[in-house]
């Protein structure tokens, strides 16, 4: 009873994670004439979509301008088992979605088909913190509560490998590069470590003091980006690990960063809403908005065509935005 009277106080809409996808769509044997004149026309067009997850144990899928000819509607949900999702990830082919649920168990769903491997984890007890893909679809990377980073396989979800940080805090960024040869990770207690994903050797580690919530690398190896409770991000010369230099970003605390994928600009969101667009070439904010729908805002996210953002929080939960220019427009 009391928590129905305190409903104003706890927004049963909460989204605390976000991924961006391209659904492609090919002819096959199964294609009738229609179909692949359409394709033939554009209509086989990649088509975006975006995953959530938040306080219900779900994940939701929602189309972007949706069409009588997509593979499912406007918006869809996968059930999961356990307990609210707070971090996704998704695999370089748009097929696989990794989850990790508030319990610490780690999930693979296909976009698609729905659940592919319920629990993935060699322990008897989980304690997953974060996820992340590399350019290869058939592993996928785990940071644990331990400081541990676990490598599995897709399809059984058999352990490959096995990094040890030598820092007993809950990873709460991992980034993995293209090829796999270097493995980031950043803590609760604010260090950066870079691994050699071969020999598993620390190459670099620097602790910042303040929890580091995101760790995301450019499409290009230049640079990676850590968002920091100290309200400000830290830029992250790659492959050294070095700093290259702190740029103060938010009034609060920056619970996200990402870089679009045409490498030119980057964006961060901070929890009192606050969201900028920053130029690579100069690391200045090009541009500065406020997410008033939502109360606390948790995660923001490039699409794969670098052109618009989505933001998620507690409120209305999913916003999208354009983002050409110095303008911007709510789309979601």
């Amino acid at each position: 009873m009391e928590q129905t009277k305190n409903n104003d106080k706890q927004p049963e809409n909460r989204v605390w994670c976000c991924a961006w996808g391209l659904l492609k769509r090919q002819p096959n044997d199964n294609c009738s004439a229609k179909d692949v004149e359409g394709l033939a026309q554009g209509n086989g067009k990649p088509k975006e979509f975006i995953i959530t997850g938040g306080n219900k144990p779900q994940l939701k899928i929602v189309h972007i301008s949706p069409t009588e000819g997509n593979a499912f509607p406007h918006e869809c949900s996968h059930q999961l088992p356990g307990m609210g999702i707070h971090n996704v990830a998704l695999s370089s082919d748009n097929n696989c979605i990794s989850a990790v649920s508030m319990d610490g168990n780690l999930m693979l769903v296909n976009v698609l088909g729905g659940i592919r491997l319920p629990r993935v984890t060699h322990c008897h007890v989980s304690n997953i913190w974060s996820t992340a893909f590399s350019r290869n679809p058939d592993c996928v990377y785990a940071g644990s509560g331990s400081g541990h980073i676990f490598k599995y396989d897709t399809t059984l979800g058999k352990l490959q490998y096995s990094y040890d940080t030598d820092r007993c805090e809950n990873i709460l960024g991992l980034a993995i590069s293209g090829d796999q040869r270097l493995v980031g990770a950043t803590d609760y207690e604010g260090n950066f470590t870079l691994i050699d994903g071969c020999t598993g050797k620390v190459l670099r580690r620097r602790n910042y003091t303040k929890p580091l919530r995101r760790l995301v690398y450019d499409q290009l190896m230049r640079y990676a980006l850590a968002a920091c409770d100290d309200k400000t991000i830290k830029l992250i010369d790659l492959p050294s690990g070095r700093l290259r230099e702190t740029l103060p970003a938010h009034d609060a605390i920056v619970m996200s960063v990402d870089v679009s994928q045409d490498g030119l600009r980057f964006v961060s969101g901070a929890f009192d809403g606050s969201i900028k667009v920053w130029d690579v070439r100069t690391t200045k904010s090009a541009l500065c908005f406020q997410c008033n729908h939502n109360k606390n805002l948790w995660d923001v996210a490039f699409n794969k065509l670098s052109n618009k953002i989505s933001v998620v929080g507690d409120g209305k939960g999913l916003g999208v935005y354009y983002c050409l220019g110095n303008r911007e427009m709510m789309l979601v």
